[in-house]
């Protein structure tokens, strides 16, 4: 791709057109007092609500979801930069170990066609929390100072002896940090780095190891020129196996089939879902296109085979058969661009959704998506969402207001 316009794309990346929830109307909120400052505000879901399911054929109005769900918020940290990128350690003995990504331009520096004047920088910042115990005041115990973060993975089983955390930069670097136990400290340290390539930002990242373990796991890593690299970890180095020129625009997410990890999928800019096998190059093995905008949010289910979740700008969420991507099974609106989902670590029917200007949701998928939560506590676009892997727990984070929140879920 020629040089491209990377302002435009973090001008998707943090105003993209997605109509904001209407507050009035949409939903009924309780505010849920707890110790502390902090607080919760839970939303059912009424009637009128697009999320709703059913039609009662004897006087039209929506069913709706009866589920009992509580998310209360147990402690806030501010996070100095935009905070796009949350993510929970999934190996074992370390769950109680997260982090956050966070991605600022830096007004200081402006673009300019003069080589003597310093061009614009994007800074990012990478936060290491140990939480044995969650209380109100939290504090980071490392902070790493880098490009800006556009998002990380820890691939779920240790490779050499210690867990990694994979990030992709607004420079266009793939890093891999390892998690590195100090006399019962945590501490990141960078163990792997590559370019995936110049002039451009990598956007998303995915493990192939999520289901299985391999001492040489891949990574899909998506980017703005709208390609996918598959890389693989061999001894202290990234090999790169291929690039799939996926889309015409940015290629917002990348992520493996953990069923079979010769299968990736993409989603772009163009509205655009694809499938792709790695022994076949070039080519695609299935193209979609019944997404109304773009696609951003792509998940396979590491408990149910064939299972898998996308997002998109269009703010819909999309169950899909993996063997047959030529139709959904179904599709629910969750009332916002729809840009992280992560199924639920041990509840299989339970999805944590980012809806950018509409906030954090629950989904139930169970035959049907449904809406059975929404977190609107936020005051800015919700980007960063995660489990935490041992209890129900989540850590979510947004962008403007440079906020992270850690709160309990009871279903």
């Amino acid at each position: 791709m020629d040089t491209m316009d990377i302002q435009a794309v973090e001008s998707k990346l943090s105003d993209v057109t997605v109509t904001a929830i209407p507050m009035s109307g949409k939903s009924t909120h309780k505010d849920l007092s707890i110790s502390g400052n902090s607080h919760a505000t839970i939303s059912t879901v009424p009637a009128s609500s697009p999320s709703s399911v059913g039609k009662d054929k004897d006087n039209g109005m929506s069913n709706c979801i009866l589920m009992a769900v509580t998310w209360n918020t147990k402690c806030k940290w501010e996070t100095t930069y935009s905070a796009d990128s949350v993510e929970w350690c999934p190996v074992e003995p370390y769950r109680h170990v997260l982090v956050c990504g966070t991605y600022q331009l830096d007004k200081s520096h402006q673009d300019t066609k003069d080589a003597d004047q310093p061009k614009q920088k994007r800074l990012g910042r990478i936060y290491l929390f140990q939480l044995q115990k969650i209380t109100l005041e939290i504090s980071p115990i490392q902070t790493i100072d880098t490009a800006g973060v556009l998002d990380m993975k820890w691939c779920y089983h240790t490779i050499q002896g210690n867990p990694v955390l994979g990030v992709v930069t607004s420079e266009g670097y793939v890093q891999v940090y390892q998690l590195l136990d100090e006399n019962g400290t945590m501490k990141l340290q960078l163990w792997l780095e590559d370019a995936i390539g110049g002039n451009v930002l990598a956007l998303s990242l995915d493990w192939s190891t999520n289901k299985v373990t391999n001492e040489q796991p891949s990574l899909a890593i998506s980017d703005s020129s709208g390609a996918v690299t598959i890389m693989r970890v061999v001894g202290r180095s990234l090999e790169k196996i291929g690039l799939w020129q996926t889309h015409s625009f940015e290629a917002w997410i990348a992520a493996f089939n953990y069923w079979n990890t010769d299968v990736f999928y993409s989603g772009g800019d163009d509205c655009i879902f694809k499938s792709y096998d790695v022994r076949i190059p070039d080519v695609p093995t299935t193209t979609n296109r019944s997404h109304e905008a773009g696609v951003t949010a792509i998940r396979s289910h590491v408990d149910v085979e064939h299972q898998l979740l996308t997002g998109s700008y269009d703010e819909k969420v999309r169950l899909w058969d993996a063997r047959n991507l030529k139709r959904c099974i179904t599709e629910a609106d969750v009332n916002g661009g729809v840009w992280r989902l992560k199924w639920h670590p041990y509840n299989p029917s339970v999805v944590l959704a980012a809806c950018m200007y509409g906030g954090f949701r629950l989904l139930r998928v169970d035959g049907d998506v449904e809406v059975i939560c929404e977190f609107l506590e936020h005051e800015s676009i919700a980007y960063g969402a995660d489990w935490k892997f041992d209890e129900s727990v989540v850590a979510t984070c947004s962008f403007y207001d440079c906020c992270m929140r850690i709160g309990e879920v009871v279903l």
